[in-house]
């Protein structure tokens, strides 16, 4: 990686955690430079706005969640719906570790930022879409084998567990337990066979 890639690394991440932390309106770019440890100007570089920068947040987050996904995937050797099964469980652990306060990333921008910014609202959009169709290749790949039913609707039954899990993690920021993630788990499987 070359010595801007870094520095351009140091700064999406630092930010990254910010806005994790405190949201988009909560977040200025001084913080953001603050946390990387560099000059303001140096935001300006890398970035042509905070707008720009949350685009790029969202895309690298995005990217690290496919990688964790496929990662979790591979160490299941079971059946789609057990792989399905797997990485909700995974993730739902990840959430518990962060003591239930982050939620996912991607929903809390879009509660945030969908009604006043149609840039990020987009990218959220995009990146919920391709978690979904993630979902739906996994659930073909259970109804080939079998697992859930024929007729099923894959793609809708896709777009309902991504649509109950974003609402599970609201769910859980909000209570701040276990319990919604839990209730989320045990249904899942019931849902789909």
């Amino acid at each position: 990686m070359r010595k801007g890639e870094v520095k351009k690394e140091q700064i999406l991440w630092a930010g990254l955690e910010l806005m994790k932390l405190h949201g988009y309106n909560g977040t200025s770019v001084k913080d953001i430079v603050d946390a990387a440890g560099v000059p303001k100007g140096s935001f300006y570089n890398y970035f042509d706005s905070k707008e720009s920068f949350a685009t790029d947040a969202l895309e690298a987050v995005a990217l690290e969640d496919e990688q964790m996904t496929r990662a979790t995937m591979a160490a299941i050797d079971g059946s789609p719906l057990a792989q399905l099964q797997g990485y909700f469980t995974a993730s739902a652990e990840r959430f518990c570790d962060r003591d239930f306060r982050q939620g996912c990333f991607f929903g809390n921008m879009a509660q945030e930022m969908s009604d006043s910014n149609d840039v990020i609202r987009d990218a959220v959009e995009r990146i919920m879409q391709r978690k979904t169709q993630s979902i739906t290749q996994l659930l073909d790949a259970a109804q080939a084998a079998g697992e859930i039913r024929a007729g099923a609707d894959t793609s809708q039954l896709a777009e309902f567990v991504f649509n109950a899990w974003e609402g599970t993690l609201m769910r859980m920021k909000a209570s701040r337990t276990r319990e919604p993630l839990q209730t989320f788990l045990q249904i899942l499987p019931r849902l789909l066979t």
